[in-house]
């Protein structure tokens, strides 16, 4: 709460000493009540307080409720407009069959991907976000949308089954361009979420690269899990039935064909061994491409001085009144 005009506080001051000067004055002034018929009820000792103090203390009050009436008290409500402008983001994430290598703290690294990209969905707000699987082909599970529940559905649903082996990243870049290619947005990004080298597709890796940069969309290539030898589990029929057992196989991924298509694009190049390292990949990420947020604050100021002025207007009446009738004074 404020006081808008706060200098008419003064005014209270003044009554309060004009009330302080008339009490220690004192009052000579012999008189009767008035009407006279009424002089037969009077108390003794109560008439005279009445005439004394009554009339000042009324008047008082009065003039004190009309200083903070004439002060304008008021308690404000604000009201804040938020203007977002939002990012357009393809997650392109491969679900080929070394995403099941088991080298990461959750299992294999298709699962870590997935919770990863299930967390950056849910920290982000105002951005266009669409998701899209690719091994040896890629297809849309989700395109650029605000409905984030529909998107982590569809990073739920991704899984190595669905498409024909093999790392189309060509083909994953060119698809996600496409869905990115008409947006009005001001800043587009790619990110795309690999463990292996490109060895499919229609459309070559620097091409999609060169495509995505003609159309302004920025690329950040992660690259997932560790070079060398690493446990693939793969199922195999045995005496006892079919049981997965591990299979060593060598993982290879080619970071300067990476490196190349995100400095080509404005994006950056990363790379993620584990599940931590990928976790910490994606909060940078996050925070190099973050929604510009305008916020206006308008600020409304309610009056209450209607809750001052009316008791001072009945005060002002009842002074008014009384000095006419019961508390008249004549001399005596």
């Amino acid at each position: 709460m404020r006081l808008r005009d706060p200098q008419f506080l003064l005014l209270a001051l003044a009554a309060a000493a004009a009330i302080w000067w008339f009490f220690r004055r004192g009052s000579g002034t012999r008189c009767i009540l008035y009407p006279l018929s009424l002089r037969g009820l009077e108390l003794p000792g109560r008439s005279q307080w009445l005439r004394r103090y009554l009339p000042p203390t009324l008047r008082t009050l009065a003039f004190v409720f009309l200083a903070l009436a004439l002060s304008r008290p008021q308690t404000s409500t604000s009201q804040v407009r938020r203007s977002a402008e939002g990012i357009d983001i393809m997650i392109a994430m491969d679900v080929s069959k070394s995403m099941l290598i088991e080298d990461t703290e959750r299992g294999n690294r298709l699962e870590a991907a997935r919770d990863t990209v299930k967390r950056f969905i849910q920290g982000r707000t105002d951005d266009r976000i669409g998701f899209l699987m690719f091994s040896g082909e890629s297809i849309t599970l989700a395109p650029p949308t605000l409905d984030y529940e529909m998107v982590i559905r569809a990073v739920d649903m991704a899984n190595t089954d669905q498409l024909k082996d093999g790392t189309a990243i060509g083909d994953a870049i060119a698809n996600s361009v496409n869905r990115l290619k008409d947006s009005r947005a001001k800043s587009r990004v790619i990110i795309l979420i690999t463990d292996g080298d490109s060895n499919m597709g229609s459309v070559a890796p620097l091409t999609a690269g060169g495509i995505a940069e003609g159309y302004g969309v920025k690329v950040y290539a992660v690259a997932l899990g560790r070079d060398g030898t690493v446990n693939l589990p793969v199922e195999q029929d045995t005496v006892f039935g079919r049981r997965k057992v591990m299979q060593r196989v060598t993982s290879t991924i080619n970071p300067e064909l990476l490196m190349r298509i995100a400095q080509e694009t404005g994006g950056k190049y990363f790379r993620a061994e584990d599940e931590a390292a990928l976790k910490k990949v994606f909060r940078e990420i996050d925070r190099m491409e973050r929604t510009k947020v305008e916020k206006k604050e308008r600020v409304r100021w309610r009056e209450h001085f209607q809750a001052f002025l009316i008791p001072a207007l009945v005060l002002f009446l009842a002074d008014f009144i009384l000095a006419r009738t019961i508390l008249r004074l004549l001399p005596n």
